[in-house]
C-alpha cells in the first residue's frame, strides 16, 4: 500500500536488554556450587594447561578476556521515543511528528553490528490511535463480559414482558401479573449491578423498569423512573421515550392537561422520531376533553382535536398514526353528519399523501361518507379498491360485502 509522507522527524535508537522470565531471574540469582578441583571442567582451567590452575597465568588470561569482552547489548531489539503531537497541520524541522488517528508512523533505522557481514536497514511501522493502549485492553475486556451478562438479562426481562402483555390483551390478568414480577426481578438485579459497576447498560434498565411499572399499572413508580433516567442521562437518546411515558401516564390518569404540556415539551425535539405520537396524544386527549364535558366547551375541544389529528397527516404523512388521525379527524364532522366536510378531508389526504401509511382504512371510512351522500356507485368504487390494493387489510372482508350488496341493489 503506497503512503503519502506528511512529516518526518530524526531519532536515537539503542539496543536495549531482553527482559528475563521470572524463572530466568530465579536461576540467575542463585548461589553457586562450588565444584573440587579434581572434578573441574576444562572450561574451568587456563588454556596454557589442561591439568591443572595455574594462578599465574590464569589471572593473564583473565585480564585479557576481560579487556577483549565485549559489554555491548546485542538482542537486535532497538528502543527509542518519539514525541507524535495530533494535529492536522504540519510544522517543518521541529523535534515533533504531527499526525492523525489511522496515520502511519514508519521508522528506518542501521544496525550496524549483527551476524550478518555488514550493516542492516530495517523499519519499523505503527497506525496512530487516540487515547492510550496500556491496561485499557484488559478492563475492558472484563466491563464487556459484565455488559453482556446485564444485557443477556435485560433480554430476558423485556422477553417476560412482551409475553405478559401478550397475556394481558387476551385478559389473562394473572398469568400476566405473574409475567411482569419476574421480569422486574430481573430488571431491579441487572440495574443494581450496573449501578454498582457504573456500567452503561444503566440508562436501558431504566426504560426496561418504567415500562414493566407502566405494564403493572404501577404509574407512579414508572413516572419516577422516567425523570430518573431524565435526570442521571440528560442526553440520553432514550429522552422522548421518557417524555412520551410520562405523557400517556398523565393522559391515563385523566390529568389532560399535563399530558398536553408533556406532549408539547415532546414535540419541540426536532430529532425525535416520536413527534407524531406527541402530536397524535394532544388530539386525542382534547377529544377526551371534549367527551368529558358539554355544551360550547366540548365543541370547542372538538376542534382543537379535530386541528390536532390534521396535523398529524400534513405534518408526518409517513407515520403509523395517519390513518386513525384521519378517520378521527374526519369522524368529527362524520357524527354530525356533515359528510361533505368529511369528504374533504378524505379526499385532501389521498390527493396530498397517497403514499401516506392506513389508506385501507381511508378508503373504508371514504366510502361509507360518499354512501351517506348517496353517491353509492363511487362508494363501492371505493370498497372494490380497498380490496383490490389491500387484499390482506382487515376491512377487506368487510368491504367484499359491501360492494358485492351494492353490486346487487344495481350501483
Amino acid at each position: 500500500m503506497q503512503h503519502r509522507l506528511i512529516d518526518q522527524s530524526k531519532l536515537l535508537l539503542t539496543e536495549t536488554v531482553v527482559e528475563e522470565s521470572s524463572m530466568e531471574l530465579e536461576e540467575t540469582d542463585a548461589e553457586p556450587v562450588e565444584v573440587p578441583a579434581e572434578q573441574a571442567s576444562i572450561d574451568d582451567l587456563s588454556p596454557g594447561d589442561l591439568t591443572e590452575d595455574q594462578p599465574g597465568q590464569s589471572e593473564f588470561v583473565e585480564l585479557v578476556e576481560t579487556e577483549a569482552e565485549d559489554t555491548s547489548i546485542h538482542t537486535g531489539l532497538f528502543q527509542g521515543a518519539l514525541p507524535v503531537r495530533q494535529s492536522e497541520q504540519v510544522i517543518e524541522g521541529d523535534s515533533l511528528l504531527q499526525a492523525l488517528p489511522g496515520d502511519v508512523v514508519r521508522i528506518e533505522y542501521v544496525d550496524q553490528v549483527n551476524i550478518t557481514a555488514g550493516p542492516r536497514q530495517l523499519t519499523a511501522s505503527a497506525i496512530c490511535i487516540e487515547g492510550s493502549l496500556g491496561d485499557v485492553r484488559v478492563a475492558k475486556a472484563q466491563i464487556s463480559d459484565e455488559d453482556l451478562r446485564l444485557r443477556t438479562q435485560l433480554k430476558t426481562a423485556k422477553a417476560l414482558t412482551q409475553i405478559g402483555n401478550h397475556y394481558k390483551e387476551f385478559g389473562l390478568e394473572d398469568p400476566a401479573r405473574i409475567k411482569f414480577q419476574e421480569a422486574l426481578e430481573v430488571a431491579e438485579e441487572a440495574t443494581s449491578r450496573a449501578s454498582e459497576i457504573k456500567s452503561l447498560v444503566l440508562e436501558q434498565c431504566y426504560v426496561q423498569l418504567w415500562e414493566i411499572y407502566f405494564a403493572l399499572d404501577n404509574l407512579r413508580l414508572a413516572v419516577a423512573m422516567s425523570q430518573k433516567l431524565m435526570r442521571e442521562f440528560p442526553e440520553s437518546t432514550f429522552i422522548d421515550d421518557a417524555m412520551l411515558k410520562q405523557a400517556e401516564i398523565a393522559r391515563k390518569q385523566a390529568a389532560f392537561k399535563d399530558a398536553i404540556a408533556l406532549y408539547g415539551s415532546l414535540l419541540k425535539l426536532k430529532a425525535s422520531d416520536l413527534r407524531d405520537e406527541a402530536q397524535f396524544g394532544i388530539a386525542e386527549c382534547y377529544e377526551r376533553m371534549a367527551e368529558a364535558t358539554t355544551g360550547s366547551r366540548a365543541q370547542s375541544y372538538y376542534e382543537k382535536a379535530f386541528e390536532n389529528y390534521q396535523k398529524v397527516y400534513e405534518q408526518f404523512p409517513e407515520s403509523g398514526r395517519v390513518g386513525d388521525a384521519v378517520a378521527r379527524a374526519a369522524n368529527y364532522f362524520y357524527q354530525r353528519q356533515d359528510y361533505q366536510r368529511a369528504i374533504d378531508v378524505f379526499e385532501g389526504v389521498i390527493a396530498n399523501h397517497p403514499d401516506a401509511n392506513y389508506l385501507d382504512v381511508i378508503y373504508f371510512n371514504y366510502g361509507r361518507c360518499l354512501y351517506r351522500t348517496e353517491r353509492k356507485k363511487v362508494a363501492r368504487q371505493q370498497f372494490d379498491l380497498l380490496v383490490l390494493e389491500f387484499p390482506e387489510s382487515k376491512l377487506a372482508t368487510e368491504a367484499k360485502r359491501i360492494s358485492d350488496a351494492l353490486v346487487k341493489a344495481g350501483f
